[in-house]
């Protein structure tokens, strides 16, 4: 297993790993990750999201996501995020600012525009490596280490029953800011959509809320993502989901009066293309609302 993870890491590093790929199950409560249009649009917050995958498998990939948003000010909204995924001897943490500006389309549906700039630092520990012999390899570079800017931009539309989300989260090119010998090849934008709905089942305060999302990805594969939840009063959500990477994914969601959101989600599967491999993962939300 160690040697099909470092052949992973290897994969990712080279075609898929230079940007900060965001994987996340709760993508509609992460959705500033990849979309700098959501700040603002639920009011001044802060939330953090754990992500593991692949349960027992030593140094496997991890995310850890923090996220503020500001209040609006004059239909502008500020918020900043920080995204740090770790698998084996490398990680990437990407460092952001935020803004939103909010246009109203009239019937209680608002329109947000979006920018996010920021940088990601990538950081490979080649001393980690367990290799057989110490003599240099000219296919293992020496340097890990690199910068690079960030830039995107997104829009969300938002009703009183629905949202439609579409963003490019950075559409700089990571390899026309570092070094050959750091592990980063070139990379088209990833561009990411998200849709939903709430729909009244007139039984008990409850709603119904389907999802379906898209991560388009030039340089490797497409990713889709259909779901949804049953919301209990606003109090209690259960649902899950299917990706088309070949796995399912359950959660529950707890909102309490004070303004604190806790939730789990667990998915499981066995990744395309990979058969002999069946993993499962997790991952924890928390959101407080001022």
């Amino acid at each position: 297993m160690k040697n099909y993870l470092i052949s992973v890491w290897f994969l990712l590093s080279f075609f898929s790993f230079s940007q900060v790929q965001e994987n996340l199950l709760m993508e509609r409560f992460n959705m500033n990750a990849f979309n700098p249009a959501f700040v603002g649009t639920e009011g001044r917050e802060v939330a953090f999201t754990s992500r593991s995958t692949w349960i027992g498998v030593a140094d496997a990939p991890t995310t850890n996501y923090f996220f503020y948003s500001g209040g609006r000010k004059k239909n502008l909204s500020l918020g900043a995020s920080i995204i740090s995924n770790q698998i084996y001897i490398d990680t990437r943490t990407q460092y952001a600012l935020d803004a939103s500006y909010q246009l109203e389309m009239g019937g209680g549906t608002n329109l947000y525009l979006g920018v996010k700039a920021g940088a990601t630092s990538k950081k490979t520990d080649i001393e980690e490596l367990e290799r057989i012999t110490q003599t240099a390899n000219p296919a293992i570079s020496t340097n890990g280490n690199a910068l690079f800017p960030v830039f995107g931009f997104g829009a969300l539309l938002k009703g009183q029953k629905f949202y439609l989300s579409a963003s490019i989260p950075n559409f700089l090119n990571p390899i026309k800011f570092v070094k050959d010998d750091t592990f980063i090849g070139s990379e088209k934008p990833v561009t990411y959509l998200l849709a939903g709905t709430n729909i009244n089942t007139g039984a008990f305060g409850s709603k119904l809320k389907p999802f379906v999302s898209a991560r388009l990805n030039p340089n490797g594969e497409n990713q889709m993502h259909l779901g949804g939840t049953f919301d209990y009063k606003n109090i209690i959500e259960v649902g899950g989901g299917y990706k088309s990477t070949g796995y399912s994914n359950v959660m529950l969601i707890v909102k309490t009066k004070f303004g604190l959101t806790a939730a789990y989600a667990y998915d499981f599967g066995t990744p395309s293309g990979q058969a002999a491999v069946t993993k499962s993962g997790n991952e924890i939300f928390l959101k407080f609302k001022f």
